[in-house]
């Protein structure tokens, strides 16, 4: 007699919200690959980003509170007495010609998340060894595992109801990531799903916002998650997805090197001010009334961007009434980031992080759903994922897997 199959014909639970995070799938990389999952779109929706990176987006999506009310915005904030890794220091001494290798401060990295216990997405980047004694850095902690220091998360909340979900793991690729979640599938073993899917990110910062290389991978990504989509049919009754994005991608379209104009005002670093350069904002805190003079009157007439002023910081959700992540903010240009910066030496050809009004900044939302008027921005994408867990069935173990 043959054994029985190792899957149920019929499906054995209700039904499951698949959410599939493909990482810099913007709205307008989207228009260009309208083949992406063509049959099987209902809905398809535009979405205002968040001024900032991933440290900023990745937490308001899964909270579904802005940085100003989760404390998340830019990974690194000015707090000398806070500075975990001071002792860093010391290596301001050393060549280099040695530590500023790419390779060489990844593994750095590495080494300094291991050594002081950080769990979250940790990089130092081109931060100078005598400059990081003088910031903290926010995401110590991983906002998938553990959560926020303020407000829950989506994850949190299915732990607490004992809800079985999968989220994924750091340091896995997408093709693993892939992988584990159909296994999950395959055995009606989970409620609810989230899976971070990264490769479209990094290969548009090498290429681009288009071309045959973007097409392909999203042609890569049709087809898996197609698969997956496949695997959850087979086990559940109804199958809600969601293919959504933090933000889109810029091309690049010439540099300017703003720690150059800064330094020609003649200020003393760390006794006049303090300054964190990310690929394409200037965040500035003024310790004396001469560098914010200075400094003002250098950044409010620039020609490769603006200073973001308080009322429009709180309409983005970004503004701090303590000034954790600068007194100034200095935006570039969309296309023009800072270069060299302390995110890199050189200019890549994609990038994000520009005004979440500029076309190519843009998140997408693409479903099997019709989607809510109410979703606009990428932090209303938790009203949806609560929504799936409260329609799922109850079952299984409890936690992540």
């Amino acid at each position: 007699m043959p054994p029985p199959p190792s899957h149920p014909s019929t499906p054995s639970k209700k039904n499951i919200g698949l959410f599939f995070f493909i990482d810099a799938f913007g709205w307008e990389v989207y228009q260009r690959n309208r083949f992406f999952l063509a049959d099987r779109v209902k809905e398809a929706r535009k979405l205002e980003t968040i001024l900032g990176y991933s440290s900023a987006c990745d937490p308001s999506i899964i909270s579904g509170l802005l940085p100003s009310e989760h404390r998340m915005w830019s990974a690194f904030y000015y707090s000398p007495q806070t500075c975990p890794y001071r002792w860093l220091r010391f290596l301001r001494f050393l060549p280099d010609a040695l530590f500023n290798r790419g390779r060489v401060r990844y593994w750095m990295s590495q080494w300094i998340k291991r050594l002081h216990g950080f769990t979250g997405y940790f990089m130092i980047y081109s931060v100078p060894f005598r400059l990081l004694p003088y910031f903290d850095y926010s995401e110590k902690r991983s906002i998938w595992h553990e959560g926020l220091l303020l407000g829950k998360t989506i994850f949190n909340r299915l732990d607490e109801q004992n809800r079985p979900y999968y989220v994924h793991s750091s340091g896995t690729s997408d093709l693993q990531r892939f992988t584990e979640l159909r296994a999950k599938l395959d055995d009606g073993a989970i409620d609810f799903a989230y899976i971070s899917l990264g490769r479209l990110d990094a290969l548009m910062h090498r290429v681009g916002n288009s071309g045959p290389e973007v097409s392909d991978l999203l042609r890569w990504y049709d087809e898996q998650i197609r698969a997956t989509i496949a695997s959850a049919e087979r086990q559940y009754e109804q199958v809600s997805w969601y293919v959504f994005t933090d933000h889109g991608m810029h091309n690049t379209i010439g540099s300017h090197d703003l720690i150059a104009d800064v330094e020609r005002l003649g200020l003393d670093y760390g006794r006049d001010y303090v300054a964190f350069y990310d690929a394409t904002m200037g965040r500035f805190w003024t310790l004396t009334d001469r560098a914010r003079t200075a400094l003002t009157g250098l950044l409010a007439n620039h020609p490769q961007g603006r200073l973001v002023p308080d009322d429009e910081l709180k309409r983005l959700g970004v503004y701090f009434e303590d000034r954790m992540y600068g007194d100034l903010i200095f935006l570039m240009n969309s296309g023009i980031p800072i270069v060299p910066s302390f995110m890199g030496s050189k200019r890549i050809p994609g990038l994000h992080g520009f005004h979440p009004q500029d076309a190519d900044s843009y998140a997408s939302m693409l479903s099997n759903r019709h989607l809510p008027d109410s979703l606009k921005r990428i932090n209303q994408i938790y009203s949806l994922m609560e929504a799936e867990t409260q329609d799922t069935a109850t079952s299984g173990n409890k936690g992540n897997t």
